[in-house]
């Protein structure tokens, strides 16, 4: 795409890439080209985030747990779609004062997940984030020259919690903010192309709230913030739904450093690792998960949309038989809680 000096500045989108294989159809517009994912190699897996109900993203922190919003709504019945896979749920803990959830997927064996960020230390640091927000649709023009300075989210109904993407930021600050609870968030702002810009430059969109904000600590990436909100700077032509960038938007993520000790006296006990079999999460193979597994016996619509009849077609050949009652007794009552 060959563009002007004026627009080659400006034209930064407000949304996020495609996370695919090959080629990038992506939303993020550079003079250059658009990225692709094949070759952008230092950001976390695809799988650590996941779409939350109806209307959010997640983040997963454990082979079975993730974190999200409160914000947004949900409850038990809320579905969590991780990898193209639905999982039920068996706990929510509601922060007394923050933004936050902690959930409990029903027999989830993760192995794409997110270690919590516990330094203090984001204010300058570069981070990647990761939702299933909307993404671009029409370019918004101002002044004589009509010089574009933001876009109006899609409203493409396919759009909608459907399509995940990634983009860069870097964190600006820290502060506290309000939204029927108090929650300590890190702050940043989306500055167009060559203005302090990162090189995949990019804000959150609607739908995005609850996805992840992560930095890099040695060879890991770490969640170090959960999407909360998007600030406009109170330019003169202000539209609900719809992104600025002259001057810069803010956004903000819950600051997951302040909560790790909360969340992580939800996630106890830990597993060694995807433990297959494990209904109840308590990292033992035992008479309970034998109890789950004899209610799917025999079961033949098994498939991605139930998790795989919840984890009892160990072969996801479709159905819950033999083979899979072989798997489940060769971990019978072994252990794997970390010690």
């Amino acid at each position: 795409m060959k563009t002007d000096k004026n627009s080659a500045y400006l034209l930064l989108i407000a949304a996020f890439l495609f996370c695919a294989r090959g080629a990038v159809y992506g939303i993020v517009l550079h003079p250059d080209g658009e990225p692709n994912l094949a070759t952008w190699a230092n950001r976390p897996d695809c799988n650590v985030v996941g779409r939350w109900s109806y209307n959010a993203s997640c983040v997963a922190i454990a082979p079975n747990y993730i974190i999200t919003t409160r914000h947004q709504g949900g409850s038990a019945s809320s579905p969590v779609v991780i990898g193209g896979v639905t999982y039920t749920i068996d706990d929510i803990w509601s922060h007394p004062t923050a933004d936050l959830l902690v959930v409990k997927l029903h027999s989830a064996n993760l192995s794409s997940y997110a270690a919590l960020y516990s330094n203090t230390n984001e204010i300058g640091q570069e981070t990647v984030i990761g939702g299933y927000g909307r993404g671009r649709e029409t370019t918004l023009l101002k002044g004589p020259s009509q010089q574009p300075y933001g876009y109006t989210w899609s409203t493409d109904a396919n759009d909608n919690n459907h399509t995940q993407r990634w983009c860069t930021n870097k964190v600006e600050g820290a502060d506290t903010a309000s939204n029927g609870y108090t929650s300590d968030v890190i702050t940043a702002d989306f500055d167009a192309l060559g203005v302090g810009s990162t090189s995949y430059e990019g804000i959150s969109a609607e739908y995005d709230s609850s996805g992840g904000w992560f930095i890099k600590d040695g060879s890991n990436w770490k969640v170090a913030g959960l999407v909360r909100a998007v600030t406009s700077h109170g330019e003169p032509w202000p539209d609900e739904g719809q992104s600025w960038f002259s001057p810069p938007d803010k956004l903000d993520a819950v600051r997951i450093s302040s909560y790790v000790d909360w969340i992580e006296d939800k996630i106890s006990p830990v597993c060694t690792g995807p433990v297959p079999g494990d209904f109840n999460g308590d990292c033992t193979i035992d008479i309970q998960d034998f109890d789950e597994f004899a209610g799917w016996w025999l079961r033949q619509d098994c498939n991605k949309n139930n998790n795989w009849c919840q984890g009892s077609d160990f072969d996801r050949d479709g159905d819950v038989n033999l083979v899979d009652f072989a798997e489940l007794s060769a971990e019978w009552l072994y252990d794997y809680q970390q010690m």
